[in-house]
């Protein structure tokens, strides 16, 4: 069955809680011809309505955050980690500050808000409660400072009348010995929770005194000082820890790049939560207000949202009716008080209990069930099938009703491919006779004196941001030259693209070209020519020259017994990447080992070398076991190998023992046939051992009297797991201890 050319971008910015619910609708009925793609800051996001029991300490991180990376690998959603700097309305482009921009068709905004900051002072000494997805972290810096206080009584403030200085003020409470902090909750005016009933006010102020809270009416705060709020009569409040959780405003890229804004900077929407500037752009949650019929900034509005959002997106790409979002004119509201009892309340209607809390605890714990209990996705024949109204972004020669032609007929279009190579700008070197505009199916360069190195890499889409696989291609490529006293030259390279339609196809070959030539250029090695071609997924193929070294060994120096073999980076990269198709790994853990394979050896190469490494390899698809072989092949002696020394990326560990495996082990572990193996190895590090990597570290074997300044330096070069993981015996053979 052919694969359906994609021909329409939807990029998700933010993920809110319309977002995710949004992708999971999109996961049980997509609209072929259509890719969707989330940008995310951050990997996982929280669920706002349970980051108060977060603090009080009834959840843990995992119980109330939702894993981004997971939740898209299972919903075929395209993942980007970047924080956005901006957007291009005109181009359809999201900007980043630290790559090439990101094409769209439609685009989407749920990035929540940002704190009102404008009281002076307030954005130098105060703790912002938002964004939610980063205030544990500052949460924990606050609880470190009280855990070195001694003695010392602090106290700490929270500014805010809502529901949530509300409950981050109890939950504070309720996580902090009276004796070791007091807590302040200042109120603007003499009731708290304004657009709710005054019952509801009262029960919070009980609550909060009831728990030793110093509640602080009429406290319109004017300034921050350092260590103090001042309040506009005058009264001052010293304080160790200002947390200010006042009314929220919207970012300021969203009005910077010409979207119609409210007064508060929140992007104007119609009522089918459409920009009332740009069409192609949609708003929900926080980020956005109706302008027609505005609503409160409260989560339960965005998961409402997120049904209309997903129809009226699909629709306007099919140009059919979109349908109007009415919010609701009221909302149960439910309250934790820090002690697991709550405070509900719905129109006239308020009570506070226990039973309460447990009501809201089965709420939240419902919503997030279905994001850590993914199901599986039962595939239709019909998602194959390109809707009439979507053929049009087809050119001819690629529609849906055609085959798409093999051999030389699966070429990039010229047209695309000259304005991707015009954008690019690779480093020359001397004697290149030939550069990217006007080389044809040759390159041309003169050859100095001495040896040439020559190396190929191919890896298909371990990622799907073609900028990270772009970056990850070359390193991978480089990565046996570092191997050798060589000094890269000049490179090739092969690229294969899914069918999709010329603006797609230019979008991907554009950010993945962007980052391969960066990563070649950080190198001095000049990008002379290369290949594109049509393919079922993303691949890149990369060829590289280098100069060795006139005074470089031709030929290994011999392994002595007692030399230390040293790797430069943790292994797992495949158990993760496996673990991440089966929804079983952390997105955290994937976007850890992503940072690795975005690392170049080249320092670790030197450092190694300057220690005086007789042998060394890079460790990619055989495993470290596999090429630890290669490095003691021809040779009469062996290795010992301590099991719990070598460095293991987070995560992989757990998911190896859980029985993950990558589609390569089954091959790689028939290494372990000639090793021999102490009786209380553990069996998940033996399984390691041979887990493919790409991208990975350097394995090198090193005299044991520089070993251990080597591993120093490696460290102090931004190697942090570099470890002396065994030595060098004059038995062959290698033994796991």
């Amino acid at each position: 069955m052919k694969a359906t050319p994609i021909v329409q971008d939807v990029c998700l910015v933010g993920g809110g809680h319309s977002h995710v619910l949004l992708i999971r609708r999109w996961a049980m009925k997509r609209l072929p011809g259509v890719r969707l793609s989330l940008v995310s800051s951050t990997v996982s996001t929280p669920y706002s309505g349970m980051l108060p029991g977060l603090i009080a300490g009834h959840y843990t991180l995992d119980d109330i955050h939702i894993d981004l990376r997971q939740l898209c690998e299972w919903a075929g959603v395209r993942f980007i980690e970047q924080t956005v700097s901006g957007l291009d309305l005109d181009n359809r482009l999201v900007q980043f500050t630290d790559r090439p921009a990101l094409g769209f068709d439609v685009l989407s905004l749920d990035t929540g808000s940002t704190p009102d900051l404008s009281v002076p002072g307030s954005q130098t000494y105060a703790t912002p409660v938002k964004p939610v997805h980063n205030f544990h972290a500052r949460w924990l810096t606050i609880v470190n400072r009280l855990q070195n206080s001694g003695d010392q009584s602090l106290s700490l403030g929270v500014v805010g009348s809502g529901a949530g200085g509300f409950e981050l003020v109890t939950a504070m409470r309720h996580a902090l010995p009276e004796s070791q902090a007091q807590c302040y909750w200042f109120l603007r005016s003499a009731m708290p929770l304004s657009g709710r009933p005054e019952r509801v006010g009262r029960l919070a102020i009980d609550a909060a005194r009831s728990q030793g809270i110093h509640v602080v009416t009429h406290c319109d705060v004017s300034a921050v000082e350092s260590g103090k709020i001042i309040a506009s009569d005058a009264r001052e409040f010293e304080l160790d820890e200002i947390l200010w959780c006042t009314a929220a405003m919207g970012p300021a890229w969203p009005g910077n790049a010409g979207l119609e804004t409210d007064k508060h900077g929140f992007v104007a929407t119609n009522d089918f939560l459409q920009s009332r500037s740009h069409p192609f752009v949609f708003a929900t949650g926080d980020v956005g207000t109706q302008i027609r019929t505005p609503s409160a900034k409260a989560g339960v509005f965005a998961v409402r949202q997120a049904p209309i959002l997903f129809n009226n997106i699909r629709c306007y790409l099919q140009r059919l009716p979109l349908k109007a979002y009415t919010p609701q004119s009221d909302f149960l509201s439910l309250m934790a008080t820090g002690d697991k009892r709550a405070i509900a309340s719905w129109r006239s209607l308020v009570v506070e209990g226990d039973w309460v809390w447990r009501w809201k605890d089965y709420i939240d714990q419902t919503f997030m069930q279905q994001f850590k209990q993914l199901p599986r996705i039962q595939m239709n024949a019909t998602l194959n099938r390109l809707p009439d109204t979507l053929r049009q972004h087809i050119v001819a020669a690629q529609s849906a009703n055609t085959m798409p032609c093999k051999g030389c007929g699966a070429k990039v279009g010229s047209d695309v491919l000259d304005r991707v190579i015009a954008s690019l700008q690779p480093v020359m070197r001397d004697g290149i006779h030939t550069d990217l505009s006007s080389a044809g199916d040759v390159a041309v360069f003169d050859l100095p004196a001495g040896g040439m190195v020559q190396s190929v890499d191919q890896i298909n889409a371990i990622v799907d941001d073609p900028y990270v696989l772009g970056r990850i291609a070359a390193l991978h490529a480089l990565s046996d030259v570092f191997t050798l006293k060589a000094t890269p030259h000049s490179a090739q390279v092969i690229v294969g693209l899914p069918t999709a339609s010329d603006t797609i196809i230019e979008r991907d070959l554009l950010l993945l070209m962007n980052a391969l030539v960066t990563a070649l250029n950080e190198h001095g090695c000049a990008l002379i020519g290369g290949h594109t071609t049509h393919g079922d997924e993303l691949s890149v193929g990369v060829v590289v020259n280098a100069l060795l070294d006139t005074e470089a060994e031709r030929t290994p120096a011999p392994l002595s017994a007692g030399d230390a073999v040293i790797l430069t980076q943790a292994i797992g990269v495949g158990t993760l990447f496996a673990g991440s198709m089966q929804q079983q790994a952390r997105g955290e853990d994937v976007g850890t080992a992503m940072g690795w394979m975005q690392t170049s050896n080249q320092d670790a190469a030197t450092l190694l070398r300057k220690a005086g490494a007789c042998r060394m390899t890079d460790v990619t698809g055989f495993g470290l076991l596999g090429h630890l072989k290669r490095l003691l092949d021809n040779q009469s002696k062996g290795a010992i190998v301590d099991l719990h020394k070598v460095p293991l990326l987070p995560g992989a560990l757990n998911l190896a023992k859980l029985g993950v495996r990558s589609s390569l082990w089954p091959q790689n572990q028939r290494a372990l046939a000639k090793v021999n193996l102490c009786t209380k190895v553990d069996a998940g590090r033996v399984a390691l051992l041979c887990d493919p990597q790409t991208g990975g570290g350097l394995l090198a074997v090193v005299p044991q009297a520089h070993s251990e300044r080597c591993v120093q330096q490696l460290v102090r070069a931004g190697y942090a797991d570099a470890a002396q993981i065994g030595t060098i015996e004059s038995e062959s053979g290698v033994t796991l201890t």
